[in-house]
């Protein structure tokens, strides 16, 4: 009775598939906009990342291989990157040779934006729903970051610059850098998500985890992008 009822389940499951989407052959374009919540994990000199919104937005194409598999190819301009923090401890000696307690502080925002090409597989499981994971490589088109500097002792939970046993506001210093210094020109990884289509509009959710050591600008041996992507797009089929 058990093995019958797993039977009637998968036949259930393979005929509501094999009505749900593509035809067999059937070739679509779908233009897509959205949101990015990116960030980037495992870095040596940065104490914390937080999450930075950006944008998203391109076309992909699909061919129906059989009524619950598709390949799809995207071409997505996405920004990401993160906002981060870092602060080092130190001492210098004032002119009476008396140790003093500085912070290095630095803060700012890293901005990196891509040329996306998702290669997926979308499995079709239900009518309108599908899954879908593969490879993506990402070209570097625009990278800087806008940060922060602040260096002296605190007080009274402001930072002052130490000179000369002079104390003073620290000075807020802007720089950026080129790609070159910030990002790689390349980036390679694998993005998983979830879509549901209603009346050829389709809504993704889709999570990116970077395999590619992304930069060098903060002696970073492992870090990787991490970028949550939500969609919104309309499906011609062609």
């Amino acid at each position: 009775m058990i093995k019958l009822s797993i039977l009637l389940a998968a036949l259930s499951l393979i005929s509501m598939a094999a009505t749900a989407q593509n035809k067999v052959g059937e070739f679509s374009l779908r233009p897509i906009v959205g949101i990015n919540v990116s960030d980037i994990s495992g870095c040596l000199d940065i104490e914390s990342f937080d999450a930075k919104k950006g944008f998203t937005g391109g076309m992909e194409a699909e061919v129906g291989l059989t009524p619950w598999l598709g390949i799809s190819l995207g071409g997505l301009y996405s920004q990401q990157g993160a906002k981060y923090f870092a602060s080092v401890e130190d001492t210098w000696l004032d002119e009476a040779d008396q140790e003093v307690p500085i912070f290095h502080i630095r803060k700012g925002t890293l901005k990196a934006d891509y040329i996306n090409l998702p290669l997926l597989a979308n499995f079709y499981i239900w009518k309108g729903l599908a899954l879908k994971t593969g490879f993506q490589v990402g070209f570097s088109v625009r990278d800087k970051f806008d940060t922060q500097y602040g260096i002296g002792p605190l007080q009274n939970g402001k930072m002052y610059h130490y000179d000369a046993s002079i104390l003073r506001p620290s000075a807020v210093v802007r720089g950026r850098l080129s790609d070159k210094e910030v990002c790689k020109s390349l980036d390679f990884g694998i993005p998983v998500g979830i879509s549901y289509e209603y009346r050829n509009v389709v809504i993704d959710a889709r999570y990116y985890f970077g395999l590619t050591d992304m930069d060098d600008t903060f002696n970073a041996e492992a870090s990787h992008n991490r970028c949550l992507s939500i969609t919104s797009g309309y499906r011609f089929k062609l």
